[in-house]
């Protein structure tokens, strides 16, 4: 399962996160997506540990990344070499980050930005400028969403902005009129407010994405690619609405 990706596995190890972190563990085949939330250190109280990652491991992962000769690429990227038709470089990797906490600006942009590496986010579009309302405060603490105005900062940044819904609901506890809502306004206001409509989706909590009337909306909006939560690379070409990650 380990492929090519870890012969400096005892290093993570000596840095006591090998136990917590899944970013690199992808069977052989396939594209290289990685997920992150949070980037910094947890809030005290925080049950949600597994979902942060610190800065110095943040950048330690992106180090690995450039040692072994990976190239990040958004899915954006990815999406407009499926429509002409262009293969994938074999040595692609994709960088998502979910939710669109202020983190993400504050702490992960830079290290980023030191290895030249691009990303793609999932916005929460009725968190921006509030705080991730859909947590419970007994499992994690209110934490800062970005604004419109940092978001538009990393789309200059060379940043892949893509949709995570209105309001990070579970898609199937929905009616189907109910999460088109979620998942078609959501990308009508991020066109709106960025000049430029995401083509790419990430289930909130992996929700909906084996659900084919869930992915029929999504295909239907216009995205051209979708993020589950299931483990292993993606199959860009046979599930682009059910991507690994």
């Amino acid at each position: 399962m380990l492929g090519e990706w870890w012969g400096g596995m005892g290093c993570l190890a000596a840095l006591g996160v090998s136990a917590r972190w899944n970013w690199w563990r992808f069977p052989a085949g396939g594209l290289p997506v990685l997920m992150y939330h949070k980037v910094g250190v947890p809030p005290e109280g925080s049950r949600l540990k597994k979902l942060w990652v610190s800065v110095s491991e943040f950048r330690w992962q992106l180090g690995y990344l450039k040692r072994r000769g990976y190239a990040p690429i958004t899915l954006r990227q990815v999406a407009d070499k499926m429509k002409e038709g262009i293969s994938l470089p074999p040595n692609g990797v994709v960088i998502t980050f979910d939710d669109g906490y202020r983190n993400n600006f504050e702490n992960a942009l830079p290290v980023l930005q030191e290895f030249g590496f691009p990303a793609t986010i999932f916005i929460v579009v009725n968190a921006v400028g509030r705080d991730n309302f859909w947590h419970d405060p007994a499992t994690e603490t209110r934490l800062p969403m970005l604004g419109w105005k940092e978001i538009v900062s990393l789309q200059e940044a060379g940043w892949d902005i893509g949709s995570h819904t209105l309001s990070h609901p579970r898609l199937t506890r929905l009616s189907l009129d109910e999460a088109k809502k979620e998942i078609v306004e959501s990308r009508r206001i991020l066109g709106e407010k960025l000049g430029l409509p995401p083509v790419s989706f990430a289930h909130p909590y992996g929700d909906g994405a084996d659900h084919p009337d869930i992915r029929r909306l999504i295909q239907e909006a216009g995205y051209l690619t979708a993020c589950s939560v299931h483990r292993g690379k993606a199959n860009v070409s046979q599930t682009p609405f059910c991507l690994k990650r």
